[in-house]
């Protein structure tokens, strides 16, 4: 049985360990913590920014030539440019999509009796929500 170190491969251990230093270099130019904020691309000498935040796209932007000299003086590497994107991630929307899931009258009261003997108010009505809900006919 092999260890999963044996397991890896070298190129992308070799790849990971350079986003996440890449990623720290970032992190201390911007002076912001590594959260999932970000995630860095190095290929063919130009950096590629991928966030989820336009707040910090708009602000990598707006210094994103300083970030091209700190980059290539932290590398030892000349990087030529930066491209910063703005990502969106899957987010649940407020109005949920339900599909074809529905529950039968009987379950939708079995659920708002559960959510009778419910103490915490928010819960209770959360609950009977859902049952109103899931029980409705489809339009």
């Amino acid at each position: 049985m092999k260890k999963i170190n044996q397991l890896i491969n070298r190129s992308v251990d070799q790849k990971l360990h350079q986003m996440d230093t890449l990623a720290e270099i970032i992190a201390h130019f911007f002076s912001i913590s590594v959260e999932n904020r970000f995630w860095p691309l190095l290929k063919n000498q130009r950096i590629t920014l991928l966030t989820d935040d336009p707040h910090f796209a708009t602000q990598a932007r707006f210094q994103q030539h300083l970030l091209c000299k700190y980059l290539s003086k932290c590398l030892n590497i000349n990087i030529r440019g930066i491209d910063i994107k703005v990502i969106g991630l899957h987010l649940a929307s407020t109005e949920q999509k339900m599909g074809d899931f529905r529950t039968s009258n009987h379950a939708a009261h079995i659920m708002q009796s559960i959510a009778q003997g419910i103490e915490d108010k928010e819960l209770s009505d959360a609950v009977t929500r859902l049952a109103k809900t899931l029980s409705r006919p489809r339009v």
